[in-house]
């Protein structure tokens, strides 16, 4: 009786272990293929609200600092955009053994840079609003000139935050791809989305066409992790 109480005691602890992994799994696969989604919906959010869309230069500033509401929507859309974005390169890593390794690794790299630096530079508006608002449009472009010739901190930010959303995504891809987890066109989709953003000078049809070929990766994460799950 004591035998098979400790093994059936033993079995039980076992089913209890494998259901707990098995749901911590499933929760990293669902959060893996809804950070490009994630990254699309936020990225349409920020376009739609940003009350400056398209606009530069001094005539932006001025309705940034008249419209702070709007700009506050446009700056957290945004920044959870970037953040799910060049996010996703991290989760992908460990999907990568073999062929690919290597490309999987360094995305997961320079996405680690690129998140904890592109995403938080989202702030900036925050403080020219407050600025402009105190002291004028001029008052915003003195602070501004002042930090960019005096401040190498910033420049470095910048220097690693745009090359890491446009290439971290599409590494992690192409080491998938040459993994033979996923097919070219999910690759494809990747290099597509940070074209259609940029081109579009983060218009809402640019935003929302950007979304589009995210969710196309995510398809394609989905199936790829159904298989090796």
């Amino acid at each position: 009786m004591t035998a098979t109480t400790l093994t059936s005691g033993l079995e039980t602890a076992t089913r209890t272990a494998a259901t707990r992994g098995s749901r911590a799994l499933a929760v990293r696969r669902a959060l893996l293929v809804a950070s490009p989604v994630l990254a699309g919906l936020f990225l349409v959010l920020g376009a739609l609200a940003d009350p400056a869309s398209g606009l530069s230069g001094d005539k932006m500033t001025r309705i940034y600092i008249d419209n702070p509401d709007p700009l506050q929507w446009k700056s957290t859309g945004y920044h959870w955009a970037y953040a799910f974005w060049i996010g996703t390169a991290l989760m992908v890593a460990p999907l990568v053994r073999g062929r690919g390794a290597w490309l999987a690794t360094v995305a997961a790299v320079i996405g680690f840079a690129g998140m904890v630096t592109l995403p938080g530079m989202l702030m900036s508006d925050w403080y020219q609003a407050g600025i402009g608002h105190a002291y004028g449009l001029q008052g915003v472009k003195q602070v501004e000139d002042h930090m960019i010739s005096t401040m190498w901190g910033i420049k470095g930010f910048m220097a690693v935050g745009i090359p890491a959303l446009a290439l971290a995504l599409p590494l992690a891809a192409a080491g998938l791809w040459r993994a033979g987890v996923v097919r070219s066109w999910s690759f494809a989709a990747t290099v597509a989305a940070f074209v259609t953003f940029m081109v579009s000078q983060a218009t809402w049809w640019g935003a929302a066409l950007t979304a589009v070929l995210l969710a196309v990766f995510a398809v394609s994460l989905a199936g790829a992790t159904r298989e090796t799950r």
